[in-house]
Order: structure tokens, then C-alpha cells, then sequence
């Protein structure tokens, strides 16, 4: 076997085995002498990120090791669309993200260089937008550096997590699952098993709160009895991220023929359906875990929406329309 076939088979072999493997067994393995492998790794450094154990062991470093991927141009495209989309709803700084823009950039000058070039501008954007936030940002991504490990290697995490409602710190013994971003909030949160609640349930904490991560030794057995396919049923049926594992619940507006149309045209939610009435008038119905996190949606349409149901949410709406006649009514109008 030519070395340039062995050296994507140690690759691969290392990627089979995060704990690493001896030099003896890479050689058993790939059928060669112990010292072909030895040369092999020596010249491998220099490629990929190698660390040999004090036992002998040769292991990946998973955080600086560089994925191979081929993209179409169409592909690409698709990841500056999600790139772009990323930058005007997730106004917040977030680890890599730009790093990782130039680097597609990098793939796509030779084939469009006018779409590296547009690829590039995000990468700008985002880099703008961390020079000019306030706060701690090194803080920030150091948080999101961890919860990325644990989540990629299966590690349990005590969490220091500030709550603005108490004005104190918890502490939190999760098992993190996945982040997922809240476009209405404009933040990203971990969800994550919470392993001393009894039982035992799916806690959902923004980032941005999130004092100090503390990473336990990787756990694979655990994380295979966490039952992530409820987690993800519950964030289909959420409107952005509140879930529950309570049944969804019937939401249904009435929108007026003014914006009919204009809410027709998008798909909201994946189980929302859509009735015109004789006079224009739009129902729109669907499934939500939380309505409540949908509220300021539907509060953006202002007097071109009733909420039909659920109850409590048609008497909260009905409360703010009066707070705000009130508030109106004490300043006064005038004509203009």
C-alpha cells in the first residue's frame, strides 16, 4: 500500500477513535510494519493536528482539526443566504462565524469570484458588529467554545447561569444537547438535559447569561439514553424555541383583507393552515407548544389581526389595545 493511499485510512481511523490508537494497532489494522506507521505519523503532523498520549497513544485534537468538504457553487450560495440571514436577525457576536465565511470564500474564489466577494462583505459585517458590542466578549465566546465541546464530545456541564427575574446565580448539572438561535430575541440558547431535576427534563438558558461552564469526562452511554427525538418533536411544534411535552395547542387569528395576502405568501409554522373568508378575511390556524412566545408576532400586526384563540391570549391582547387607547387618550391627540 502507497503511503498517499495509508495516510486518508490513519485519518479516518483516528476519526473512528477519539481515545486514539497505539502505533502497533494502526499498523495491525492497515496490514504494514510498526516502523512504516511510525514514519507515517511523523510525517502526518505536519497535516493534520496529532497528539501522542503519555501512553504512546495517537489521538486527533478535534478542536483544531480542518474537515474536508466539496460545494457546489449552488451549495455555497445556500450558506451565504444562511450567512446573510444570520447577520440581520442574530444581531449578537458569535465565535467563528466569520472565520469560517472567509474560509468559503477562500473555496469559491476560483469558480465566482464575484460571490467570494459577496461571501467576504458577511464575513466583514460580522466582524464590524463584534468590534462595536459591548460587554465581555472574550467571556462570551470562551462559554460558547465549551458548550460547543461538550456538545460535540458527549460531556456533561455544571453551568453558572445569572437570572435577570432573581437577580442571582444558579447553578445547573446539564447534559447539552444542542444551541439553537431565537431570531424574536435575537440570541442563541443551550438546551440541555438537566440532570438533577427529578424527573429529569429538557432546560432551556440563554447563553448570554451563562457565567462559567464546567466540562465533565465524556459520557456517550448517558447521552444515548437522553431522549433527544422528544426534544426535537417539542421544537416542531414551538413557534422559535419554548417548547413543552404538554400537546400543542390551537392557535387561530383572523387577519383582515388588508394583510391577508401578505400573510398567505409565508409559511409561519409548519402546521399553520389557511382559510380566506367571502369577505377577504384570512384565518390562520396552527399547532404551537407556547402561543405566548408567539405573541409578539402576532402583536406586530396590530388592529389587522384578532386573536380567535386560545381565550387567554385574546384577553392579554385585548388588554394592551386598551392600555394603549389609555395611554393615547391621557396625551391627547392632534391633527395633522
Amino acid at each position: 500500500m502507497s503511503r498517499s493511499l495509508r495516510f486518508p485510512q490513519i485519518e479516518q481511523l483516528l476519526l473512528d477513535h477519539p481515545e486514539g490508537l497505539h502505533r502497533a494497532e494502526i499498523a495491525r489494522r492497515l496490514g504494514v510494519h510498526k516502523s512504516t506507521i511510525g514514519r507515517d505519523i511523523t510525517l502526518l503532523t505536519s497535516q493534520l493536528p496529532l497528539i501522542e498520549e503519555s501512553d504512546g497513544r495517537i489521538r486527533l485534537d478535534r478542536h483544531g482539526y480542518l474537515h474536508t468538504i466539496h460545494l457546489t457553487m449552488h451549495e455555497l450560495e445556500a450558506l451565504h443566504l444562511s450567512a446573510r440571514l444570520f447577520s440581520k436577525v442574530m444581531r449578537f457576536p458569535f465565535p467563528h462565524a466569520s472565520a469560517a465565511l472567509r474560509k468559503l470564500a477562500d473555496a469559491q474564489g476560483r469558480v465566482s469570484p464575484a460571490l467570494a466577494a459577496r461571501i467576504r462583505d458577511t464575513a466583514e459585517e460580522l466582524d464590524e458588529f463584534i468590534s462595536e458590542s459591548s460587554g465581555d466578549y472574550d467571556a462570551y465566546r470562551q462559554v460558547i467554545e465549551e458548550l460547543g465541546i461538550a456538545i460535540s464530545e458527549m460531556r456533561p456541564v455544571k453551568i453558572s447561569h445569572f437570572s435577570r427575574e432573581k437577580q442571582s446565580t444558579r447553578q445547573f448539572h446539564l447534559f447539552p444537547v444542542t444551541l439553537e438561535p431565537h431570531p424574536e430575541g435575537k440570541a442563541v440558547h443551550l438546551i440541555g438535559w438537566d440532570l438533577n431535576a427529578c424527573p429529569p427534563f429538557f432546560r432551556t438558558i440563554k447563553t448570554e447569561r451563562i457565567e462559567s461552564v464546567m466540562l465533565g469526562p465524556p459520557d456517550p452511554e448517558l447521552f444515548a439514553g437522553i431522549p433527544t427525538e422528544r426534544m426535537m418533536a417539542g421544537l416542531r411544534n414551538a413557534w422559535s424555541i419554548w417548547s413543552t411535552d404538554a400537546p400543542p395547542i390551537p392557535v387561530r387569528l383572523c387577519f383582515s383583507s388588508v394583510v391577508a395576502d401578505r400573510v398567505a405568501e409565508t409559511q409561519w409554522h409548519s402546521s399553520q393552515k389557511l382559510d380566506y373568508l367571502p369577505d377577504g378575511r384570512l384565518i390562520w390556524s396552527a399547532l404551537i407548544a407556547e402561543p405566548k412566545e408567539m405573541y409578539p408576532w402576532i402583536r406586530g400586526w396590530g388592529p389587522d389581526v384578532e386573536i380567535l384563540e386560545p381565550e387567554d391570549l385574546r384577553l392579554r391582547h385585548r388588554r394592551d389595545f386598551e392600555r394603549g387607547v389609555a395611554l393615547y387618550a391621557e396625551k391627547g391627540t392632534t391633527d395633522v
